[in-house]
């Protein structure tokens, strides 16, 4: 039986759904300015599509990118002070850091058939921060659902026990994956699997391309449901909560330590394998309150995937488009 509280704020949700889409978006707060220029590489490198960020609380961020080399430490200054994982990953996709200060890092595989690509991918590693490789999840080159296989991961995400929560089930993906069985998968610091939970689809503790976690204060799992156009909220046991679909089609999520959710939407308004995504809503980062679902803030004038929050008014974005020498595909911003 709902609460209460759902029950009120589902019925909220649904009556101002239309405004939060496109028109109450553009009409939304922006206090945020783009810090131009920032994260500049070495000569000859090329920033690639950034999708894992995790801020240092410094003003900087360890960066997993597409490209060469596809994890770095940039400082306050956007200098890169750190590299490594040169030629371990097909496609950069999941990044977080666990209570020991230890990298994870993911590849979902190709995004299509390529035997060019045949043997890799479908895995997640975990570094120490000066690129010492630690533990390997996953078999390359195997996209299957298992307690020692992903199909295609997308994110990851520490739970409050210092367990590793992943997400799995890119789509799209290659005819030669699995092309059900999207769900989470629960392991311990020390890659021992603990269970998984969710199948394909569109209802209650159901996923559809699950393609970021974050916990809150509370050690709820919010989770990405990007083809589902919708957050959806786990409680501790993986039980289903509530979904939001008013932050738009989430591509990344974030929460800071006083339950500020940030969403990012790259996808909305997007023709994608024939058909235009989430349509009415506008590509950018929502701000709002993990507690109750409000919304507060917006930052246009991007479409990211890639997120990152610092919790001290710091948030980054990253892109996904053709990798480039400049302007970076990382962007930080600062509030006005």
């Amino acid at each position: 039986m709902l609460s209460s509280f759902r029950s009120a704020l589902t019925l909220a949700v649904a009556l101002a759904t239309n405004a939060w889409g496109q028109a109450g978006t553009n009409a939304m707060n922006n206090p945020y300015r783009m810090v131009e220029n920032w994260g500049q590489l070495a000569a000859g490198n090329l920033w690639g599509s950034a999708i894992g960020i995790i801020p240092d609380g410094e003003g900087g961020a360890w960066v997993h990118h597409r490209s060469e080399p596809p994890i770095m430490k940039l400082d306050g200054d956007g200098r890169v002070v750190k590299s490594f994982g040169e030629g371990m990953f097909v496609q950069a996709h999941g990044f977080c850091m666990d209570q020991e200060g230890n990298l994870w890092a993911g590849d979902s595989g190709p995004f299509g058939d390529d035997p060019s690509k045949a043997g890799r991918g479908y895995q997640f590693f975990k570094f120490d921060q000066d690129g010492k490789l630690l533990l390997t999840l996953g078999k390359a080159g195997v996209s299957k659902a298992g307690r020692d296989t992903f199909i295609a991961p997308t994110a990851c995400a520490v739970g409050p026990e210092g367990d590793i929560f992943i997400a799995d089930g890119h789509f799209p993906r290659p005819s030669t994956s699995q092309q059900d069985g999207d769900r989470i998968v629960r392991f311990t610091a020390d890659g021992r699997f603990i269970g998984s939970w969710g199948r394909k689809g569109s209802g209650p503790g159901e996923f559809d391309g699950p393609h970021a976690l974050a916990f809150d204060s509370q050690g709820r799992l919010f989770v990405a449901d990007r083809s589902n156009n919708r957050v959806q909220i786990l409680d501790s046991e993986m039980r289903f909560v509530d979904d939001w679909r008013h932050f738009g089609r989430p591509s990344g999520i974030a929460i800071s330590s006083d339950d500020v959710l940030y969403v990012s939407d790259s996808e909305s308004g997007k023709r994608i394998a024939g058909a235009v995504r989430n349509p009415g809503w506008k590509n950018g980062v929502r701000i709002g309150s993990a507690r109750d679902g409000s919304l507060r803030e917006f930052i246009d004038g991007t479409d990211p995937e890639g997120l990152g929050a610092d919790g001290a008014g710091t948030v980054f974005t990253g892109l996904t488009r053709a990798p480039r020498a400049g302007p970076p595909l990382l962007q930080k911003w600062v509030r006005k």
